[in-house]
């Protein structure tokens, strides 16, 4: 089946077209989503390390719940062609237009969702054929719903979805131990240097 038959998608918006500097309409201030945060959801490293974080302000009527981020629904990032489930911590950020919004409407698991776009092969042999020939990568919103999608039984869905996410953690976990093994030897060093 093709994604688009269990899917909603909500392209992000253009920043600088939403944000108001007028007094006369009822405007609210919102946070935009950035790929230092989406990068941190799936645990990847991100080069630039003091990224600001960005606030607009936009009128109200144009800031609909289907631009915003949310613990339900997966977010594309469509030039690294990841799908991140994001943490409670991220919920109610503007997306941009580098951003889309998957709302899942079939029978399927979000966390088994997530690895099965980022990891399975046949959807990373897909995008590998959508983003031939071109010098940078974007996923389109027209290839995204085409994509050809394989989905075992929700229960099977459920236990891949719980086993990648605590891989995810895993990986986490043993970056951070690396970093403080690190700066543990670090210290040492210094240490070793101070007593003489």
């Amino acid at each position: 089946m093709k994604l688009n038959q269990i899917a909603q998608f909500t392209q992000g918006a253009f920043a600088n077209r939403l944000e108001t500097f007028s007094n006369n309409i009822e405007t609210t201030k919102v946070r935009l989503l950035s790929l230092k945060q989406f990068n941190e959801t799936l645990g990847l490293t991100y080069r630039i390390s003091n990224e600001k974080s960005a606030e607009i302000t936009v009128p109200k009527e144009k800031l609909t719940p289907q631009l915003l981020t949310d613990t339900n629904s997966l977010i594309l990032h469509t030039h690294t062609q990841k799908v991140a489930l994001l943490p409670d911590k991220y919920s109610g950020l503007l997306l941009t237009n580098n951003f889309i919004k998957i709302q899942m409407t079939g029978n399927v698991d979000a966390s088994f969702f997530e690895w099965y776009f980022n990891e399975h092969p046949s959807i990373q042999k897909q995008l590998s054929v959508l983003s031939e020939g071109t010098v940078i990568s974007l996923l389109k919103l027209s290839h995204l719903k085409d994509l050809e999608i394989d989905l075992p039984p929700i229960q099977k869905q459920i236990t891949i979805g719980k086993i990648a996410q605590l891989k995810k953690l895993q990986e986490s976990l043993m970056a951070e131990k690396r970093e403080l093994q690190q700066i543990y030897i670090q210290q040492r060093l210094i240490q070793s240097i101070n007593v003489n």
